[in-house]
């Protein structure tokens, strides 16, 4: 009996210690190493679109990320570790259990903005995301270009945020420094900031830039405000002060398992566009330029969206013609239907309006983006080209150093680079507005001499011979402008990305009723993958430049545009290693018009 009693009693006690165990949450990693494995808590909260509940599943970009550090410590140290899931509706519950000294093994989890403040209480990983924050309001609010400008009228606007996180204090800051009026409204979910903008009249609020490129790219009714926007250090996950966690973990967001984890979970639940702009973003030195080029991509595809609904609407509109047509015909012979006809024609009418409505809206929202990127653009080009004047003047005129002059060389060669990609950006906007009736016949041998001669110096600086086989009498019905701009680029790229003392060969030749241009050089060749994105805009290629030259990713994207609407075709032969062939062809001019 007592040998019984003893043994339900010892059972009780080992069961409580397992239960107690089990909720314990303190294990370093140094005794996950020893033990090979072990449980660890994760104190998070749900955050569409990097963390959301599928039907009680979880899934998202942090989901992903934190079953491939699993995979990561199982494979790399031979350590099975086993998570434990507790969800919290506030931040603020997430920092009292991490700061908990008795919690020492959890992990945070809440796209955690690094801030000074944070990490007195915390220990943040490495970013793992970036951290960009804009200000968002109604489509239909004033536009704001300069940060001057936003007082009149946002002072008197309503701000929405959530109560003690980063967007609360960004707001608190520009606020008190700046002595705007604008009130605080507080709401209980950061993920609702945007909708919380949309539906309220004369309101905004700061939003990261995921989720307003997600917003804007489901046609949400906002749009950015350029004021204000704040850069933080980036995303991560917190530990508490004692944890030891934060080594392994920050291992894992610097090995290659994580970077491929990180690019499929971004176009699963962000978009397969969104990787692109994330690495143009983190690689561009002009953020708001690569921001605004992505604003209005997504209206023109609003705008085709738009365009499809209207074309449908037609065909709704003709096909209720003919049904009211027909119900006319039967209304002579039944008269008590005579009332179809008046009722379906008003709807018409009715939607008909709207639509025009709409598209006129969309018009002059697309027409205000086009007019601010003109704007920048401009603004941006006199500055830049007086310190670019600034700086050859005082190369010429002081007697500098050699230290001194490198700086001074190095201002000149920035400042022009900069005017250079200004001019780009501004011709990927005009070249469409040019129509084919003002073309006329451009003399393609006499103006690839003149490119060619051109770019003498900067080939002879490499000690790269340009080799010519030019047809003469070959013309094309075109602008000077635009061929000049397709060859310019082309041999600019294959001086670019030519070894030294290698060749670069300029041809012609009549094929049928064509004339093909071919540009090759000896260079390392394109990898299929750069071929499938080198015409777009701001992609940088793998092929580096053998010269230290800069690129900015527009060149061939415009190079592209300027060939369709000379209605010709552009083709690329490579073998890496071996160089590349750019193939221009164009349809021949008419005899009779040659030599007008």
């Amino acid at each position: 009996m007592k040998r019984t009693f003893f043994l339900r009693f010892w059972l009780i006690v080992v069961l409580f210690s397992f239960l107690a165990s089990a909720q314990a949450s303190d294990l370093t990693w140094q005794q996950a190493q020893q033990n090979k494995g072990g449980v660890i808590t994760i104190q998070y909260k749900l955050n569409e679109p990097f963390l959301l509940s599928n039907d009680g599943v979880l899934e998202g970009l942090e989901y992903e990320m934190m079953i491939g550090f699993q995979r990561f410590l199982s494979k790399k140290y031979g350590v099975k570790i086993q998570y434990k899931w507790h969800e919290w509706q506030t931040l603020a519950e997430i920092f009292g259990q991490i700061q908990n000294e008795e919690n020492a093994g959890d992990i945070g989890l809440d796209i955690i903005s690094w801030t000074a403040d944070r990490e007195r209480n915390v220990k943040f990983s490495n970013p793992y995301f970036p951290d960009f924050q804009v200000l968002v309001t109604h489509r239909t609010n004033p536009t704001v270009l300069h940060e001057e400008d936003f007082s009149n009228p946002y002072s008197d606007y309503t701000a929405i945020s959530v109560l003690g996180t980063t967007y609360d204090q960004n707001l608190k800051r520009i606020k008190e420094a700046n002595q705007f009026g604008f009130e605080l409204k507080y709401i209980d979910k950061s993920t609702q900031i945007i909708q919380e903008v949309a539906a309220t009249p004369r309101s905004f609020g700061y939003s990261d830039l995921t989720r307003y490129l997600l917003a804007l790219d489901q046609n949400w009714p906002i749009k950015r405000l350029n004021a204000f926007a704040m850069k933080g250090h980036g995303l991560g996950v917190v530990f508490n002060h004692n944890s030891d966690w934060d080594a392994p973990f920050n291992e894992y967001l610097a090995s290659p398992e994580f970077a491929r984890i990180k690019k499929g979970s971004v176009q699963r639940y962000f978009g397969s566009e969104f990787n692109a702009f994330i690495k143009n973003l983190s690689n561009h030195q002009d953020e708001e330029v690569v921001l605004l080029m992505q604003e209005k991509m997504f209206m023109d595809e609003e705008l085709e969206l738009n365009r499809q609904e209207v074309e449908r609407q037609t065909r709704v509109k003709n096909l209720m013609l003919v049904i009211i047509a027909f119900a006319v015909v039967i209304a002579f012979f039944l008269f008590n239907r005579s009332w179809i006809k008046s009722k379906a024609n008003k709807q018409l009418l009715e939607h008909q309006e709207m639509i025009e409505k709409q598209n006129e809206e969309l018009i002059a929202v697309n027409q205000d983006k086009n007019n601010f990127i003109h704007i920048l653009s401009h603004d941006l080009r006199a500055p830049i080209n007086n310190i670019n004047s600034i700086s050859k003047i005082l190369s010429a005129d002081l007697k500098l150093e050699e230290g001194e002059t490198k700086m001074l060389h190095h201002i000149t060669t920035e400042s022009q680079r900069l005017s250079d990609m200004v001019t780009r950006i501004l011709d990927i906007e005009k070249i469409e507005s040019r129509t084919i009736d003002e073309y006329q016949p451009v003399d393609l041998g006499k103006l690839l001499a003149e490119i060619a001669k051109n770019f003498s110096s900067a080939a002879a600086a490499k000690s790269i011979s340009i080799e010519t086989d030019l047809e003469e009498g070959t013309y094309i019905m075109g602008l000077d402008e635009f061929v000049f701009h397709v060859f310019d680029n082309l041999l600019s790229n294959a001086i670019k990305f030519s070894p030294l003392k290698k060749s670069i060969y300029i041809s012609t030749n009549r094929v049928g009723e064509d004339i093909e241009i071919s540009i090759r050089d000896e260079g390392p060749g394109i990898s299929e993958a750069d071929q499938v994105k080198m015409f777009h805009k701001f992609q940088v290629l793998t092929a580096k430049a053998t010269g230290g030259e800069q690129s900015n990713g527009l060149g061939l994207s415009i190079v592209s545009k300027y060939i369709g609407l000379l209605e010709g075709n552009l083709r690329c032969e490579s073998t890496l290693g071996e160089g590349t062939a750019f193939i221009v062809s164009f349809q021949a001019a008419p005899q009779d018009v040659k030599k007008l």
